[in-house]
């Protein structure tokens, strides 16, 4: 190569000016013959600018790009050795405007080919990309934070989680809320309802990254959605961040079709990351799914990958802890303050000592700030026309009244220690993995039996609790199969396709309700002993408190919808209550006492109850064993079931 060049470039300067198109042919014939001999396209370097991944099967030849202008060959998104080609074909070729040449779009495929093949920069056409340059000096990052705000169940697009990227500038020592950051999700028009997650499991969405200020990622996810944020800082030196954002230059004006189970914001973002150092393989194990917690779980488990963890507790959370510090007479003031019930000049609160005034006003003006979070999501969210006026004006009330309490907040000269942010035992890639496997035996009236489990995703009551949301459930795709050794028999016992529950305890300053919901295929004793599958709809709505530190209650008003050839108009309508007790003794024991009452008002005329209680013994992160017992009354007469199991997580 370097015997090649000097020779070329020993002509004189008419020579080489009159020779310029042949030279460049042979220099781009070179190129092409050295990658070919090499095979280059199917080095790991290439496949992660390609987004080329793994399968089952070996190595995917599709690129997951859908975005036609990504590729510079009309085969390129089926054929990384023809789109390989055709970008050395095209880096030697000059266009009036610089931005809009090879170099300037693609400069992580240039920089890697110019490594690669030893291509040097002066036998290129000269280019300035100013908007590739600008961009990056307004970004001016040198290091890496994976963000991952937890999982939130009132929407279905952040069940599992979220994560994004924050482009830190720690040489410069600025403040994290003033970053950048890079998000992956689907863009759609419309709410975040059962539309927005059926068109995302089915690929109706175009998924493209974007960027804004941290700041308003924090706004979004820890003031209005209440949600705990975890910051994992990753060992990536400034090079390979320089890297990683020439390549999601080339990324920013493409598109994938976006796949809320696997092609989601979480695989994306960890494909992003392979670019810069491709030999970490983090995307390798995800061949069906990808939820969140898995991929900061697949970040965590690289040695060194990791520098630090930091926790950032929700605006929810930051309310729980202020309040805690002071006692319940002086939370009554706070409240009433950001109400509007109590003014500033009355004496239960002007009396008060100075450094007690300025901890009651920081805690209304937290609970403030929730309020405010809370009318905006009603309407950014619900987003329906009767409130929005309302709340629109409610808004103006609260911002006013938050400005009062500010300014009679800064006109103290008290300076308050930093609270306490008492952060949590477990991190979210510290809980038991999502998938399980259970095996149980058990008796149901006089039979006996064994019975296979598992659960597609992702965790449930009785699960080990580190690292998840207390009082919530959320598990999809669980069928069981059970064998009876007395009929040498194996049975379908049925499938659990959803299963919500969200019971966040209520306080005095936040009240948010409760409510579940799950469908489900599961067999019902009826009153021939037969045990047909019946499809099974059941919503609740109700109330959750924590009773203790360790012992939660819930509350519901429950309804269920049956659809089985058993009944006489093949459907039976049923309203209820129950209520579910759970203490947890410790990290490992959890037990819990659970009651419900259903009247069926339609289709059959039958009452139907159970009673019962479990307990659970963690064994480690990963394995758990769990007894069962209740007393249930179905269709039939009323029976005893009891079961022992042994649950494994992976």
């Amino acid at each position: 190569m370097t015997a090649l060049l000097a020779v070329l470039f020993t002509l004189p300067a008419v020579v080489r000016a009159d020779a310029t198109v042949s030279e460049n042919n042979k220099l781009l014939t070179f190129f092409i013959l050295k990658a070919r001999a090499e095979k280059i396209w199917l080095r790991p370097g290439w496949r992660a600018l390609m987004h080329l991944p793994d399968s089952l099967r070996g190595s995917r030849q599709t690129s997951l790009v859908d975005e036609p202008r990504f590729f510079l060959s009309p085969v390129g998104k089926i054929s990384a050795q023809a789109e390989l080609e055709a970008t050395i074909e095209k880096l030697f070729t000059s266009i009036e405007n610089n931005n809009e040449m090879v170099a300037c779009r693609f400069p992580a495929r240039l920089a890697w080919l110019q490594k690669v093949l030893d291509i040097d920069k002066s036998t290129l056409p000269n280019y300035q990309c100013s908007d590739l340059n600008n961009w990056l000096h307004n970004l001016d990052a040198d290091s890496l934070t994976v963000i991952f705000p937890v999982s939130v169940l009132n929407s279905p697009a952040s069940m599992f989680g979220h994560t994004f990227l924050r482009l830190d500038r720690r040489a410069e020592k600025k403040p994290d809320l003033l970053a950048w950051t890079v998000n992956f999700a689907a863009y759609a028009d419309q709410g975040r309802g059962f539309g927005f997650a059926l068109n995302g499991i089915f690929g109706g969405y175009p998924g493209r990254f974007t960027l804004a200020p941290y700041y308003q990622r924090v706004k979004a996810y820890s003031d209005i959605e209440n949600r705990d944020m975890w910051e994992y800082e990753l060992n990536y030196s400034a090079a390979e961040v320089h890297f990683m954002l020439l390549h999601l230059w080339e990324l920013l004006p493409a598109y994938f079709d976006y796949y809320f189970i696997d092609e989601n914001c979480s695989y994306h973002l960890l494909a992003l990351l392979e670019v810069a150092r491709p030999g970490i393989n983090l995307t390798k194990n995800f061949y069906w799914d990808a939820t969140p917690v898995d991929t900061v779980r697949a970040i965590s488990s690289v040695p060194g990958l990791l520098k630090k963890v930091n926790y950032r507790p929700s605006l929810r959370e930051n309310i729980k802890t202020d309040a805690a510090a002071l006692s319940f007479p002086e939370q009554k003031i706070a409240k009433a303050l950001a109400l509007g019930e109590l003014k500033l000049h009355e004496p239960v609160f002007a009396d008060k000592a100075e450094i007690a005034q300025a901890e009651i006003l920081e805690l209304a003006t937290s609970y403030l700030s929730y309020l405010q979070a809370s009318s905006y999501k009603a309407q950014n969210v619900l987003a329906l026309a009767p409130e929005v006026v309302i709340e629109a004006g409610r808004r103006d009330v609260l911002a006013n009244r938050q400005h009062r309490l500010l300014t009679a907040r800064s006109n103290m000269a008290v300076v308050l220690p930093e609270p306490l942010k008492e952060e949590p035992d477990f991190r979210p890639d510290q809980g038991h993995s999502s998938r399980r496997m259970g095996l149980r035996y058990g008796s149901e009236g006089s039979g006996q039996y064994l019975q296979f489990d598992f659960r597609w995703a992702y965790h449930g009551l009785y699960d080990p609790d580190g690292g998840f949301m207390e009082g919530a459930q959320l598990e999809f795709l669980a069928p069981s199969f059970r064998f009876y050794p007395k009929e040498n028999n194996w049975q379908f016992e049925g499938i659990n396709f959803v299963g919500i529950i969200s019971a966040p305890a209520r306080n005095y300053f936040i009240r948010p309700f409760s409510w579940k919901a799950s469908a489900s295929l599961r067999r019902y004793q009826f009153d021939d002993n037969e045990r047909p599958l019946t499809a099974d709809f059941k919503t609740g709505a109700g109330l959750s408190y924590e009773l203790a530190n360790d012992v939660a209650v819930s509350v519901f008003v429950d309804t269920q919808l049956m659809l089985t050839n058993e009944l006489d108009d093949s459907a039976a309508l049923g309203f209820g209550a129950s209520t579910e007790i759970i203490y947890t003794l410790t990290d490992k024991w959890k037990a819990g006492l659970h009651t419900e009452l259903m009247q069926y008002v339609e289709g059959v005329s039958q009452t139907s109850y159970s009673l019962g209680g479990k307990l659970r013994l963690s064994l480690d992160k990963n394995s758990a064993a769990v007894l069962e017992l209740a007393e249930n009354r179905e269709f039939s007469h009323s029976f005893v079931k009891a079961q022992l199991s042994w649950q494994y997580y992976f």
